[in-house]
């Protein structure tokens, strides 16, 4: 996965990114303007900005996730 922008991330916090998928790679469609988290562990949960159904889609499966940005933080 390649990640354009170094921040800390962590499964508690939220982040609003553009995430690719593999499968949509193939289908020459473009990214996904979703509001993420990566967890659980292995996993990344996207829900879209732009309506949609909230997914869990397995980290093998995200080619790249650019334009990331934390919009919330749930420090315990």
């Amino acid at each position: 996965m390649y990640v354009e922008t170094v921040v800390q991330i962590n499964e508690r916090d939220t982040y609003q990114a553009s995430v690719r998928l593999r499968s949509a790679a193939v289908s020459s469609r473009p990214p996904v303007d979703a509001l993420v988290r990566f967890s659980p562990a292995g996993w990344l949960t996207m829900k879209p900005l732009v309506g949609g159904r909230v997914l869990v889609v397995s980290t093998s499966e995200v080619i790249d996730v650019t334009n990331i940005e934390r919009v919330q933080t749930l420090d315990a």
